[in-house]
Protein backbone atom coordinates (compact mmCIF):
# COMPACT_ATOMS: atom_id res chain seq x y z
CA UNK A 1 0.00 0.00 0.00
CA UNK A 2 1.25 3.49 -0.81
CA UNK A 3 2.19 5.99 1.87
CA UNK A 4 -0.92 8.02 1.05
CA UNK A 5 -3.06 4.87 1.38
CA UNK A 6 -1.55 4.11 4.78
CA UNK A 7 -2.29 7.64 5.96
CA UNK A 8 -5.90 7.52 4.82
CA UNK A 9 -6.43 4.09 6.35
CA UNK A 10 -4.96 5.28 9.63
CA UNK A 11 -7.29 8.24 9.67
CA UNK A 12 -10.30 6.01 9.02
CA UNK A 13 -9.36 3.91 12.02
CA UNK A 14 -8.08 6.56 14.39
CA UNK A 15 -10.15 9.67 13.79
CA UNK A 16 -12.10 10.55 16.90
CA UNK A 17 -15.86 10.09 16.45
CA UNK A 18 -18.56 12.39 17.82
CA UNK A 19 -19.55 9.82 20.41
CA UNK A 20 -15.98 9.53 21.59
CA UNK A 21 -16.04 13.19 22.56
CA UNK A 22 -19.01 12.63 24.82
CA UNK A 23 -17.35 9.69 26.52
CA UNK A 24 -13.97 11.33 27.02
CA UNK A 25 -12.66 10.27 30.41
CA UNK A 26 -10.54 13.38 30.80
CA UNK A 27 -12.53 16.60 30.22
CA UNK A 28 -11.56 18.40 27.01
CA UNK A 29 -10.44 22.04 27.07
CA UNK A 30 -13.03 24.55 25.91
CA UNK A 31 -11.74 27.63 24.12
CA UNK A 32 -12.99 31.18 24.05
CA UNK A 33 -14.01 32.84 20.79
CA UNK A 34 -11.86 35.29 18.85
CA UNK A 35 -8.54 34.04 20.20
CA UNK A 36 -5.25 32.80 18.82
CA UNK A 37 -3.37 30.02 20.54
CA UNK A 38 -0.25 27.94 19.97
CA UNK A 39 -0.56 24.19 20.53
CA UNK A 40 2.20 21.77 21.58
CA UNK A 41 4.35 21.19 18.50
CA UNK A 42 4.03 24.78 17.26
CA UNK A 43 0.71 24.80 15.38
CA UNK A 44 -0.92 28.24 15.61
CA UNK A 45 -4.72 28.30 15.68
CA UNK A 46 -6.73 31.45 15.09
CA UNK A 47 -10.47 31.30 15.81
CA UNK A 48 -13.22 33.64 14.64
CA UNK A 49 -15.18 35.61 17.24
CA UNK A 50 -18.21 33.32 16.83
CA UNK A 51 -16.19 30.09 17.08
CA UNK A 52 -17.10 27.35 19.52
CA UNK A 53 -14.62 24.53 19.93
CA UNK A 54 -12.96 22.03 22.27
CA UNK A 55 -9.45 20.61 22.41
CA UNK A 56 -9.28 16.82 22.55
CA UNK A 57 -6.60 14.29 23.39
CA UNK A 58 -3.70 14.15 20.90
CA UNK A 59 -3.30 11.10 18.66
CA UNK A 60 -0.44 9.89 16.44
CA UNK A 61 -0.60 9.29 12.68
CA UNK A 62 1.82 8.07 10.03
CA UNK A 63 1.96 11.33 7.99
CA UNK A 64 5.63 10.99 6.91
CA UNK A 65 6.95 8.27 4.56
CA UNK A 66 6.78 4.65 5.74
CA UNK A 67 9.42 3.89 8.37
CA UNK A 68 9.38 7.40 9.80
CA UNK A 69 8.13 8.18 13.25
CA UNK A 70 4.43 8.84 13.62
CA UNK A 71 3.42 12.47 13.86
CA UNK A 72 1.73 13.85 17.01
CA UNK A 73 -1.67 15.20 15.97
CA UNK A 74 -3.60 17.73 18.05
CA UNK A 75 -7.37 17.27 17.92
CA UNK A 76 -9.95 20.10 17.70
CA UNK A 77 -13.71 19.70 17.75
CA UNK A 78 -15.15 22.78 16.00
CA UNK A 79 -18.90 23.16 16.42
CA UNK A 80 -19.34 26.68 14.98
CA UNK A 81 -17.37 29.53 13.48
CA UNK A 82 -14.03 29.11 11.75
CA UNK A 83 -10.45 28.20 12.53
CA UNK A 84 -7.23 28.93 10.64
CA UNK A 85 -4.27 26.63 11.28
CA UNK A 86 -0.68 27.60 10.49
CA UNK A 87 2.10 24.99 10.65
CA UNK A 88 5.61 25.29 9.20
CA UNK A 89 5.81 23.22 6.02
CA UNK A 90 8.20 20.24 6.18
CA UNK A 91 8.79 16.95 4.36
CA UNK A 92 8.60 15.18 7.71
CA UNK A 93 5.87 17.00 9.71
CA UNK A 94 6.60 17.37 13.41
CA UNK A 95 2.99 18.15 14.25
CA UNK A 96 -0.45 18.23 12.63
CA UNK A 97 -3.99 19.19 13.62
CA UNK A 98 -7.15 17.14 13.13
CA UNK A 99 -10.28 19.31 12.99
CA UNK A 100 -13.64 17.60 13.50
CA UNK A 101 -16.57 19.66 12.25
CA UNK A 102 -20.33 19.08 12.14
CA UNK A 103 -21.97 17.05 9.32
CA UNK A 104 -19.32 14.31 9.69
CA UNK A 105 -16.66 16.47 8.05
CA UNK A 106 -13.05 16.17 9.24
CA UNK A 107 -9.76 17.61 8.02
CA UNK A 108 -6.07 17.26 8.82
CA UNK A 109 -3.80 20.29 8.55
CA UNK A 110 -0.20 19.16 8.26
CA UNK A 111 1.73 22.15 6.94
CA UNK A 112 1.23 25.64 5.59
CA UNK A 113 -2.04 27.49 6.18
CA UNK A 114 -5.34 25.61 6.41
CA UNK A 115 -8.89 26.79 7.04
CA UNK A 116 -12.12 25.16 8.22
CA UNK A 117 -15.39 27.11 8.15
CA UNK A 118 -18.70 25.94 9.62
CA UNK A 119 -21.97 27.42 8.34
CA UNK A 120 -25.60 26.39 8.95
CA UNK A 121 -25.86 24.76 5.51
CA UNK A 122 -22.31 23.59 4.77
CA UNK A 123 -18.76 22.92 5.94
CA UNK A 124 -15.83 24.30 3.94
CA UNK A 125 -12.19 23.19 4.07
CA UNK A 126 -9.47 25.19 2.32
CA UNK A 127 -5.81 24.33 1.77
CA UNK A 128 -4.76 27.97 1.46
CA UNK A 129 -1.07 27.04 1.35
CA UNK A 130 0.19 23.49 1.70
CA UNK A 131 -1.61 20.15 1.30
CA UNK A 132 -4.40 18.90 3.60
CA UNK A 133 -6.54 15.81 4.02
CA UNK A 134 -10.34 16.10 4.19
CA UNK A 135 -13.16 13.63 4.64
CA UNK A 136 -16.92 13.28 4.63
CA UNK A 137 -17.45 10.42 7.08
CA UNK A 138 -14.51 8.03 6.54
CA UNK A 139 -14.01 8.94 2.88
CA UNK A 140 -10.61 10.60 3.23
CA UNK A 141 -9.13 12.35 0.21
CA UNK A 142 -6.12 14.58 -0.27
CA UNK A 143 -6.79 18.31 -0.74
CA UNK A 144 -4.12 19.97 -2.87
CA UNK A 145 -2.60 23.31 -1.97
CA UNK A 146 -4.70 26.22 -3.24
CA UNK A 147 -7.98 24.26 -3.39
CA UNK A 148 -11.26 24.81 -1.52
CA UNK A 149 -13.61 21.87 -0.87
CA UNK A 150 -17.10 22.62 0.42
CA UNK A 151 -19.61 20.04 1.67
CA UNK A 152 -23.30 21.03 1.63
CA UNK A 153 -26.68 20.40 0.08
CA UNK A 154 -25.79 16.75 -0.55
CA UNK A 155 -22.95 17.74 -2.88
CA UNK A 156 -19.23 18.42 -2.71
CA UNK A 157 -17.87 21.49 -4.52
CA UNK A 158 -14.26 22.23 -5.33
CA UNK A 159 -12.72 25.47 -6.58
CA UNK A 160 -9.48 27.37 -6.32
CA UNK A 161 -8.64 29.58 -3.35
CA UNK A 162 -9.24 33.20 -4.46
CA UNK A 163 -6.16 34.94 -5.79
CA UNK A 164 -4.77 37.99 -4.02
CA UNK A 165 -6.29 41.09 -5.67
CA UNK A 166 -4.14 43.12 -8.04
CA UNK A 167 -4.81 46.75 -7.15
CA UNK A 168 -4.16 49.83 -9.24
CA UNK A 169 -4.95 53.53 -9.26
CA UNK A 170 -4.88 56.16 -11.95
CA UNK A 171 -2.02 57.86 -10.11
CA UNK A 172 -0.24 56.89 -6.92
CA UNK A 173 0.71 60.54 -6.31
CA UNK A 174 -2.16 62.90 -5.56
CA UNK A 175 -2.27 66.66 -5.22
CA UNK A 176 -4.32 68.07 -2.32
CA UNK A 177 -3.76 71.82 -2.58
CA UNK A 178 -7.03 72.59 -0.79
CA UNK A 179 -6.58 70.21 2.14
CA UNK A 180 -7.58 66.71 1.04
CA UNK A 181 -8.29 64.56 -1.99
CA UNK A 182 -9.87 61.22 -2.90
CA UNK A 183 -9.19 58.60 -5.55
CA UNK A 184 -10.64 55.31 -6.77
CA UNK A 185 -8.89 51.97 -6.36
CA UNK A 186 -9.52 49.33 -9.02
CA UNK A 187 -9.04 45.57 -8.85
CA UNK A 188 -8.48 43.26 -11.77
CA UNK A 189 -11.59 41.04 -12.23
CA UNK A 190 -11.01 37.51 -10.90
CA UNK A 191 -12.91 34.22 -10.67
CA UNK A 192 -14.51 32.93 -7.47
CA UNK A 193 -14.72 36.38 -5.89
CA UNK A 194 -17.88 37.30 -4.01
CA UNK A 195 -16.47 40.54 -2.58
CA UNK A 196 -13.23 42.12 -1.40
CA UNK A 197 -12.12 43.45 1.97
CA UNK A 198 -10.24 46.73 1.63
CA UNK A 199 -7.96 48.09 4.36
CA UNK A 200 -6.51 51.61 4.40
CA UNK A 201 -3.38 52.45 6.42
CA UNK A 202 -1.51 55.67 7.13
CA UNK A 203 2.28 55.45 7.19
CA UNK A 204 4.25 57.75 9.50
CA UNK A 205 7.89 56.72 9.43
CA UNK A 206 7.96 53.13 10.69
CA UNK A 207 4.45 53.39 12.17
CA UNK A 208 1.57 51.82 10.19
CA UNK A 209 -1.89 52.73 11.51
CA UNK A 210 -5.11 51.25 10.14
CA UNK A 211 -7.64 53.95 9.26
CA UNK A 212 -10.55 51.92 7.89
CA UNK A 213 -11.89 48.59 6.64
CA UNK A 214 -14.47 48.43 3.88
CA UNK A 215 -16.40 45.71 2.08
CA UNK A 216 -15.97 46.14 -1.64
CA UNK A 217 -18.49 44.46 -3.99
CA UNK A 218 -17.46 45.92 -7.35
CA UNK A 219 -14.21 46.19 -9.26
CA UNK A 220 -13.81 49.84 -8.18
CA UNK A 221 -13.86 51.41 -4.73
CA UNK A 222 -13.69 55.11 -3.84
CA UNK A 223 -11.37 55.83 -0.94
CA UNK A 224 -12.25 58.33 1.79
CA UNK A 225 -10.73 61.78 1.45
CA UNK A 226 -7.05 61.81 2.34
CA UNK A 227 -5.02 64.64 3.86
CA UNK A 228 -1.35 65.08 2.90
CA UNK A 229 0.84 62.12 3.86
CA UNK A 230 1.72 58.56 2.86
CA UNK A 231 -0.82 55.74 2.73
CA UNK A 232 -1.05 52.04 1.90
CA UNK A 233 -4.05 50.10 0.60
CA UNK A 234 -4.39 46.32 0.85
CA UNK A 235 -7.23 44.00 -0.08
CA UNK A 236 -8.30 40.38 0.24
CA UNK A 237 -10.73 38.60 -2.07
CA UNK A 238 -13.45 36.49 -0.41
CA UNK A 239 -15.32 33.67 -2.20
CA UNK A 240 -18.94 32.57 -1.71
CA UNK A 241 -17.90 30.15 1.03
CA UNK A 242 -16.07 32.82 3.05
CA UNK A 243 -12.54 31.72 2.11
CA UNK A 244 -10.16 34.67 1.93
CA UNK A 245 -7.27 35.13 -0.46
CA UNK A 246 -3.82 36.14 0.72
CA UNK A 247 -3.46 39.90 1.16
CA UNK A 248 -2.60 41.89 -1.93
CA UNK A 249 0.70 43.65 -2.34
CA UNK A 250 0.46 47.02 -0.56
CA UNK A 251 -0.49 49.84 -2.91
CA UNK A 252 1.31 53.01 -1.83
CA UNK A 253 -0.28 56.43 -2.20
CA UNK A 254 1.36 59.82 -1.72
CA UNK A 255 -0.80 62.86 -1.03
CA UNK A 256 1.05 66.16 -1.45
CA UNK A 257 -0.23 69.39 0.08
CA UNK A 258 1.14 72.92 0.33
CA UNK A 259 1.44 75.62 2.97
CA UNK A 260 1.16 78.97 1.22
CA UNK A 261 2.81 82.25 2.19
CA UNK A 262 0.78 85.39 2.81
CA UNK A 263 -0.96 86.57 -0.34
CA UNK A 264 -0.54 83.36 -2.37
CA UNK A 265 -3.64 81.57 -3.67
CA UNK A 266 -4.86 78.43 -5.40
CA UNK A 267 -6.65 78.68 -8.74
CA UNK A 268 -7.52 75.67 -10.92
CA UNK A 269 -4.77 73.47 -9.41
CA UNK A 270 -2.23 76.25 -9.91
CA UNK A 271 -0.44 78.06 -7.10
CA UNK A 272 -0.41 81.82 -7.69
CA UNK A 273 2.61 83.16 -5.92
CA UNK A 274 4.45 86.42 -5.34
CA UNK A 275 7.79 86.69 -7.10
CA UNK A 276 9.70 86.16 -3.86
CA UNK A 277 7.16 83.87 -2.16
CA UNK A 278 8.11 80.36 -0.99
CA UNK A 279 5.76 77.40 -0.63
CA UNK A 280 6.31 74.63 1.93
CA UNK A 281 5.31 71.22 0.59
CA UNK A 282 3.48 68.86 2.98
CA UNK A 283 3.81 65.08 2.70
CA UNK A 284 6.74 65.26 0.26
CA UNK A 285 9.47 63.90 2.57
CA UNK A 286 11.82 61.54 0.75
CA UNK A 287 10.70 62.53 -2.76
CA UNK A 288 12.86 63.84 -5.58
CA UNK A 289 12.21 67.09 -7.45
CA UNK A 290 13.00 68.60 -10.82
CA UNK A 291 11.90 71.74 -12.68
CA UNK A 292 10.43 72.22 -16.14
CA UNK A 293 11.85 69.73 -18.64
CA UNK A 294 15.08 69.10 -16.76
CA UNK A 295 16.22 65.47 -16.60
CA UNK A 296 18.13 65.80 -13.32
CA UNK A 297 16.33 65.19 -10.03
CA UNK A 298 17.45 66.28 -6.57
CA UNK A 299 16.06 65.65 -3.08
CA UNK A 300 12.94 67.77 -2.68
CA UNK A 301 13.84 71.11 -1.02
CA UNK A 302 12.12 72.30 2.14
CA UNK A 303 10.35 75.06 0.21
CA UNK A 304 9.89 76.03 -3.44
CA UNK A 305 9.01 79.12 -5.45
CA UNK A 306 9.05 80.71 -8.89
CA UNK A 307 12.14 80.19 -11.00
CA UNK A 308 13.43 83.65 -11.93
CA UNK A 309 10.02 85.03 -10.99
CA UNK A 310 8.34 83.30 -13.95
CA UNK A 311 5.82 80.47 -14.43
CA UNK A 312 7.37 77.27 -13.06
CA UNK A 313 6.57 73.55 -13.26
CA UNK A 314 7.77 71.51 -10.26
CA UNK A 315 7.95 67.74 -10.88
CA UNK A 316 7.97 65.28 -7.99
CA UNK A 317 8.62 61.53 -7.96
CA UNK A 318 9.58 58.69 -5.66
CA UNK A 319 13.37 58.13 -5.90
CA UNK A 320 14.12 56.51 -9.26
CA UNK A 321 10.43 56.05 -10.20
CA UNK A 322 8.91 56.88 -13.59
CA UNK A 323 5.59 58.25 -12.35
CA UNK A 324 5.66 61.98 -11.66
CA UNK A 325 3.39 64.59 -10.11
CA UNK A 326 3.50 68.10 -11.53
CA UNK A 327 2.73 71.24 -9.52
CA UNK A 328 2.34 74.49 -11.44
CA UNK A 329 3.42 77.83 -10.00
CA UNK A 330 2.51 81.10 -11.68
CA UNK A 331 3.32 84.67 -10.64
CA UNK A 332 0.34 86.26 -8.99
CA UNK A 333 0.67 89.39 -11.10
CA UNK A 334 -2.38 91.59 -10.67
CA UNK A 335 -3.18 94.44 -13.04
CA UNK A 336 -5.68 97.15 -12.12
CA UNK A 337 -7.31 99.30 -14.80
CA UNK A 338 -8.32 102.53 -12.96
CA UNK A 339 -10.72 105.09 -14.45
CA UNK A 340 -11.86 108.39 -12.90
CA UNK A 341 -14.56 110.50 -14.49
CA UNK A 342 -16.21 112.35 -15.92
CA UNK A 343 -13.21 114.15 -17.40
CA UNK A 344 -15.25 117.38 -17.62
CA UNK A 345 -16.04 117.44 -13.90
CA UNK A 346 -15.58 120.66 -11.93
CA UNK A 347 -15.50 121.12 -8.18
CA UNK A 348 -17.37 122.11 -6.29
CA UNK A 349 -20.08 120.40 -8.30
CA UNK A 350 -20.81 116.84 -9.37
CA UNK A 351 -19.14 113.85 -7.65
CA UNK A 352 -16.51 111.74 -9.38
CA UNK A 353 -17.12 108.14 -10.39
CA UNK A 354 -14.22 105.69 -9.93
CA UNK A 355 -14.03 102.20 -11.43
CA UNK A 356 -11.23 99.69 -10.86
CA UNK A 357 -11.16 96.55 -13.03
CA UNK A 358 -8.88 93.70 -11.96
CA UNK A 359 -7.10 91.27 -14.30
CA UNK A 360 -4.62 88.44 -13.73
CA UNK A 361 -1.21 88.12 -15.37
CA UNK A 362 -2.80 86.54 -18.44
CA UNK A 363 -5.33 89.36 -18.87
CA UNK A 364 -8.27 87.35 -17.57
CA UNK A 365 -10.83 89.04 -15.30
CA UNK A 366 -10.03 88.39 -11.64
CA UNK A 367 -13.04 88.25 -9.32
CA UNK A 368 -11.15 87.75 -6.05
CA UNK A 369 -11.50 90.44 -3.41
CA UNK A 370 -8.51 92.61 -2.69
CA UNK A 371 -6.88 92.33 0.70
CA UNK A 372 -6.64 96.15 0.77
CA UNK A 373 -9.28 98.24 -1.01
CA UNK A 374 -8.17 100.93 -3.49
CA UNK A 375 -6.89 104.09 -1.79
CA UNK A 376 -8.21 107.54 -2.70
CA UNK A 377 -6.41 110.84 -2.06
CA UNK A 378 -7.70 114.38 -2.53
CA UNK A 379 -4.52 116.43 -2.77
CA UNK A 380 -2.51 114.81 0.03
CA UNK A 381 -5.45 113.86 2.25
CA UNK A 382 -6.72 110.28 2.09
CA UNK A 383 -10.50 109.88 1.87
CA UNK A 384 -12.49 106.69 2.29
CA UNK A 385 -15.43 106.37 -0.11
CA UNK A 386 -17.82 103.41 0.02
CA UNK A 387 -16.66 100.74 -2.42
CA UNK A 388 -18.87 98.13 -4.05
CA UNK A 389 -17.39 94.93 -5.51
CA UNK A 390 -19.06 93.01 -8.33
CA UNK A 391 -17.22 90.48 -10.50
CA UNK A 392 -13.80 91.94 -11.26
CA UNK A 393 -14.90 95.56 -10.70
CA UNK A 394 -14.68 97.89 -7.71
CA UNK A 395 -16.79 101.07 -7.89
CA UNK A 396 -17.07 104.19 -5.72
CA UNK A 397 -18.27 107.80 -5.78
CA UNK A 398 -16.06 110.62 -4.51
CA UNK A 399 -17.99 113.58 -3.14
CA UNK A 400 -16.73 117.11 -4.00
CA UNK A 401 -14.36 118.69 -1.51
CA UNK A 402 -15.15 122.07 0.06
CA UNK A 403 -13.14 125.12 -0.84
CA UNK A 404 -11.99 126.79 -4.02
CA UNK A 405 -9.43 124.28 -5.24
CA UNK A 406 -7.62 123.36 -7.29
CA UNK A 407 -7.67 119.65 -6.43
CA UNK A 408 -5.82 116.56 -7.55
CA UNK A 409 -7.76 113.34 -6.98
CA UNK A 410 -5.57 110.26 -7.06
CA UNK A 411 -6.56 106.53 -6.90
CA UNK A 412 -3.95 103.85 -6.18
CA UNK A 413 -4.38 100.04 -6.16
CA UNK A 414 -2.00 97.57 -4.46
CA UNK A 415 -1.95 93.78 -4.63
CA UNK A 416 -1.94 91.49 -1.60
CA UNK A 417 1.85 91.74 -1.39
CA UNK A 418 1.73 95.55 -1.09
CA UNK A 419 3.02 96.23 -4.61
CA UNK A 420 1.25 98.94 -6.63
CA UNK A 421 -0.56 97.47 -9.65
CA UNK A 422 -2.57 100.43 -10.95
CA UNK A 423 -3.23 104.17 -10.51
CA UNK A 424 -4.96 107.17 -12.08
CA UNK A 425 -5.50 110.83 -11.20
CA UNK A 426 -7.54 113.79 -12.31
CA UNK A 427 -7.02 117.56 -11.77
CA UNK A 428 -10.08 119.59 -10.84
CA UNK A 429 -10.67 123.35 -10.69
CA UNK A 430 -9.75 126.14 -13.09
CA UNK A 431 -9.78 125.34 -16.79
CA UNK A 432 -7.49 122.32 -16.81
CA UNK A 433 -8.61 118.77 -16.24
CA UNK A 434 -6.31 115.93 -17.06
CA UNK A 435 -6.10 112.17 -16.66
CA UNK A 436 -3.10 109.97 -16.96
CA UNK A 437 -2.98 106.17 -17.04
Amino acid sequence: MSTRGIVLAALSCCAVSSSAWAGEATPSTKGSAGESRTLPGGAVLTFSKDAKYELGRPIKLQLAPTGSDKTPVQVIKLTSGRVSVTIPEAKHPKTAVLIQAPRKVSAVAKGGTSLVITAPDRITVAAVRGEMLAALGNDWKPLASGIVRSFGGGATTEQAVPMAPKLRVGSSMLLALKGDVSTAVRAQPSKNVEYRQLSLFRIDGSKRSKLSDAEWRSDEQQLPRLSPGRYEVQARAVDRFGVESPASEPLTLRVIGAQLPEGARFANDVILLGRSGRVKLIGADGLEASYGRASMFIPVPKDVGLARGESTLLRLREPGAKEELGIKFEPRTLKADVKIGPKSARWPGEPLQVTVKLFDHRGRPLNDALKTKPQVFVNVKQVEPTWTHSGNTYSAKISPAAGTGPWVVRVEVSDDFGDQVGRDFIELGGAKTASLD
